[in-house]
């Protein structure tokens, strides 16, 4: 029987760009077997975008608790032998889950596979601001749940992720990846397109995301110290 791919998209009030997120998700040319998009209390119309994608699309909806708690939510749901993830508001480029999958059956010990990030400024944004979010580098690692394909053995060892590290959660969960020696590859190719735009959670809430960013980071460092004392 062939291995399954599931797809977690969390979403709050993001309904300029969610059909394109979940038309980049469809539109694989090896289409994932699962995608389920977490309606984490929008007050927009992103459940009902969501919903009009029909059958291809599971939409389930909770009361808003942070991207990470919406993640988790739709995690316990999947039933894919893989799980990927993607942000409401940024691209899967076509090849993506094709590259990953292929590159997970070639080496079967592999349990983690992500690509390069390219990050592109919204289209539709005015010329300042097109300036002013303009990023120094396009491409960087994709060292991001978005950009990745996870065997679901692997992502249950390492545990899921934090609800309570809002902007944070990702940074969290790949150093705890990588402490539980997860096997991973980075692919030399673009796999995600992260939009830049006004509300990325990055910008408006940028004490929250620099304090949690912290604490895991210490969380980190205080955890390397206990093992080399072991």
């Amino acid at each position: 029987m062939a291995e399954t791919v599931s797809v977690i998209i969390p979403v709050w009030n993001c309904e300029a760009y969610l059909r394109e997120c979940i038309e980049s998700v469809l539109g694989q040319t090896v289409p994932p077997d699962e995608v389920i998009v977490v309606d984490d209390g929008s007050t927009d119309s992103s459940a009902a975008i969501a919903h009009s994608f029909g059958g291809p699309v599971r939409v389930v909806s909770q009361a808003n608790a942070g991207q990470a708690a919406a993640t988790a939510h739709g995690v316990s749901l999947a039933d894919g032998d893989y799980l990927a993830f993607n942000d409401a508001d940024d691209l899967w480029v076509p090849t993506k889950l094709e590259w990953q999958l292929e590159a997970m059956s070639t080496d079967p010990a592999l349990e983690l596979a992500y690509g390069l990030c390219e990050q592109f400024v919204s289209p539709e944004l005015d010329e300042e601001l097109q300036r002013r979010f303009a990023p120094p580098t396009a491409v960087l690692p994709g060292a991001l749940p978005q950009a990745s394909l996870v065997r679901r053995g692997a992502f249950d060892r390492v545990g899921g992720f934090n609800p309570a590290l809002r902007g944070a959660g990702a940074t969290d969960w790949m150093g705890r990846a990588a402490e539980a020696g997860v096997v991973r590859l980075m692919l030399d190719r673009v796999a995600l397109r992260r939009r830049l735009h006004p509300n990325n959670y990055s910008r408006t809430s940028v004490a929250e995301r620099d304090r949690n960013v912290l604490g895991v980071l210490r969380d980190k460092i205080r955890r390397a110290a206990q093992q080399q004392q072991q």
